[in-house]
């Protein structure tokens, strides 16, 4: 009779350690990666001016029109409230607040919703700015939003230490390193497989077979860095062909590295080194956000309680190391005058735990209150349980898998409208099937009152052969937005674009002694060259509005 039962457990046992559990280190770790990598994508939202330009109403899209011709469906933004560019400014300060005590584990589970629903305001106020970054980035916060982030490496776990202590406890009792056991576990790295698995399947394109991609990526001036401009023009002739197909095959056996249940210690260590050095290379090349850095800090995830062993005893090294080298003067009064500082959270501590020893709870209340605690375990199962249907029935819808998508596109609605609120999207088709073949930019044509031609954007006289130079002036903003910029389905927000010349060449000091008597917006495209060939061919232009009051 306890065979059976015996047999059960060992298979549970390893079902958790396998897919279902997690290193509350590694979530301690994570959330501060996780955290740098938000911190990081505000700032490239907030500065070289494109706070005014995306996110005010002094900008190309207004907030008025965004609510009143929405680009996708299900589209909300706290963001909406906030028109002025100071007023956008305190809003984007309120979220970087939110971000930072998120990173250093303040009130951590309130930070986590908060993180969640201050990126979606971010992502929805402007969706010409959307990415896959986005797509990624929204859906690591929503499966962590599940996970006890601040049970390690936080001030809410620092704390939680200083009361036990102060009650006559251990801050670090012996045993094993403690593991957070959820369904959510498995979702990551289901959400982590289909990332890579689905951008290789839809990967189907002759430039993917023929193994020509990484050329052509290498020649898309509107997204790359200077590095792709040097590399492009010394490309060998196997470079190409040997990345695109190491490519496909990272991103077709990611998935087997990330589930296998066998040598995992050894598959995931290799995946996690994979991950970093391919999304490295994409973003040494290549602006696609905050992609590459959402799916590094994703990578963490994987590692183990063998992994942590060799963490922290490199950690003790170079802390070790730090300590006899560094002895600064500078720091030792830096410490002694955080040294308040501490002694209060210490206090605050103790007093907290004094105060919760002096309540005696009565047997009916701890009981009922252990009641909740299960129902709020359970319902947080169940939950995550319910958003992985959810997201394997858009999977299905978004990626036209044959045989199912015919059976699911009758769905209810709700089921769509629960993940477009959270744009959890699930369309992962990264450069497929195929790389374009062809890149532009935008030219603005501005005629001013002393006859001479300027482009307000860059400020000098306009190119109309930018497409066959070098990688463009864009940051990752403008670069986005101008590859949406000309689509026809995004025709009614040309005008926003018009307005904002308007108000910004008006904005010219005086000094200048010219205006603006007309402009126009051009689509200066040109098609890449084909490998062995080093100058985008066949340029021309498109008219996209223009301005003659």
């Amino acid at each position: 009779m306890q065979k059976p039962a015996s047999v059960r457990a060992r298979a549970w046992a390893f079902v958790c350690d396998r897919w279902l559990s997690i290193d509350l280190r590694t979530l301690g770790l994570f959330r501060i990666a996780f955290g740098a990598c938000l911190i990081a994508n505000l700032l490239d939202h907030a500065t070289g001016g494109n706070l005014t330009t995306f996110f005010s109403n002094d900008g190309v899209l207004t907030n008025h029109f965004a609510l009143f011709a929405p680009i996708q469906l299900r589209v909300w933004s706290l963001l909406f409230a906030f028109s002025q560019p100071g007023e956008v400014a305190v809003a984007f300060a309120v979220i970087f607040a939110v971000y930072l005590l998120y990173t250093v584990g303040w009130r951590t589970r309130l930070m986590q919703v908060l993180v969640l629903i201050c990126f979606i305001s971010i992502q929805n106020r402007n969706l010409l700015l959307q990415d896959g970054g986005s797509f990624t980035c929204s859906a690591i916060a929503v499966w962590t939003t599940f996970l006890p982030l601040g049970a390690r490496f936080s001030l809410d776990a620092w704390m939680r230490q200083q009361r036990l202590v102060a009650r006559g406890g251990v801050a670090a009792p012996p045993g094993p390193p403690p593991r957070h056991v959820s369904f959510v576990c498995l979702a990551l790295l289901l959400q982590l497989a289909v990332i890579y698995g689905f951008n290789a399947a839809n990967k189907s394109g002759e430039t993917w077979r023929g193994g020509s991609a990484v050329h052509y990526i290498l020649w898309l001036n509107s997204r790359n860095t200077w590095l792709a401009g040097v590399l492009r023009a010394h490309e060998p002739g196997w470079f190409s062909p040997f990345l695109t197909r190491a490519t496909l095959a990272f991103e077709w056996s990611a998935p087997f590295l990330a589930l296998c249940p066998l040598w995992q210690k050894p598959l995931r260590r290799l995946l996690i080194a994979a991950m970093w050095c391919f999304h490295l290379g994409i973003a040494s090349l290549m602006s696609l956000g905050p992609f590459a850095y959402a799916m590094m800090t994703f990578s963490l995830l994987l590692l183990g309680a063998d992994d942590w062993k060799i963490l922290e005893a490199r950690s003790r090294s170079v802390r070790a190391f730090v300590e006899r080298r560094l002895k600064l003067p500078g720091l030792a009064r830096a410490s002694a005058g955080l040294a308040p500082f501490w002694e209060y959270l210490l206090a605050r501590g103790r007093a907290r735990s004094v105060a919760d020893e002096s309540v005696s709870t009565p047997a009916p209340v701890a009981r009922a209150r252990t009641r909740w605690e299960w129902l709020a375990l359970e319902l947080r199962e169940v939950s995550s349980v319910f958003l992985a249907i959810l997201m394997f029935i858009e999977l299905m819808l978004a990626n036209n898998v044959p045989g199912l998508a015919d059976r699911l596109k009758d769905r209810p609605e709700w089921m769509g409208d629960v993940l477009y609120y959270l744009r959890v999207y699930q369309t992962w088709s990264m450069f497929a099937p195929d790389v374009p073949h062809d890149d532009g930019m935008l030219v603005v044509d501005a005629v001013l009152s002393d006859g001479t031609h300027i482009d307000p954007l860059t400020g000098a006289a306009p190119n109309f052969e930018s497409p066959l130079g070098g990688p463009s002036r864009y940051d990752h903003d403008w670069s986005e937005y101008t590859y949406y910029f000309p689509w026809d389905r995004h025709r009614a927000y040309r005008g926003g674009l018009r307005d904002y010349l308007v108000t910004l060449t008006a904005s010219w000091p005086a000094e200048r002694h010219v205006k603006v008597r007309s402009f126009e917006v051009f689509w200066v495209s040109a098609d890449l060259p084909p490998p062995g060939e080093l100058g985008a061919r066949n340029l021309r232009r498109e008219s996209l509005l223009s301005y003659n009051p």
